[in-house]
């Protein structure tokens, strides 16, 4: 169809969970593609929210710039993101890895992420904590958790736990 749809936020109907929503489409007619519009809609607002902290990056983009920049290699990578130390989400069959998460001198995870991170496995696959991240989060007063992380990480580990906690409450 010709409408241009463009996702438009509305409020949660809990704190830790945002939804949205395609204006012009009735609550009972579905396209039978609406979830991969759903998710393609959600990576472009994750390219979005990523952009100042170093964007997104496919998974073998990572790992040229480990080479170049002498280091971790492929297993170790694969270790961290296997034990959920990193952010890897799938979308149209690649792997995407924010870099907000890389130390820059060495690109290693983050160590301040790792209790975060904590939190917020025991609730969410990888795509919701990705998303997490970049939306706005009613723990930080509307603020956007990646926003935080570098100027209060005490609130960020705040805000996740709260989250765990509201989504198994």
């Amino acid at each position: 169809d010709n409408m241009q749809n463009v996702p438009a936020q509305r409020p949660a109907t809990t704190p830790h969970m945002a939804v949205f929503s395609y204006p012009g489409r009735a609550a009972n007619c579905s396209h039978p593609n609406e979830p991969e519009r759903r998710a393609d809609y959600q990576f472009v607002a994750m390219l979005d929210g990523y952009r100042d902290s170093g964007g997104l990056a496919r998974k073998h983009e990572v790992l040229v710039r480990f080479e170049r920049r002498g280091g971790p290699d492929r297993a170790t990578l694969a270790g961290w993101i296997g034990r959920r130390e990193l952010i890897c989400f799938d979308w149209q069959s690649q792997a995407w890895i924010p870099w907000f998460q890389f130390n820059r001198f060495d690109m290693a995870p983050d160590p301040q992420l790792r209790p975060v991170f904590a939190e917020l496995t025991a609730v969410y696959n990888q795509w919701e904590m990705a998303n997490w991240f970049v939306r706005p989060n009613p723990w930080l007063a509307g603020g956007v958790p990646i926003d935080t992380l570098g100027s209060d990480s005490t609130a960020l580990l705040q805000a996740a736990r709260a989250e765990r906690f509201a989504a198994n409450g």
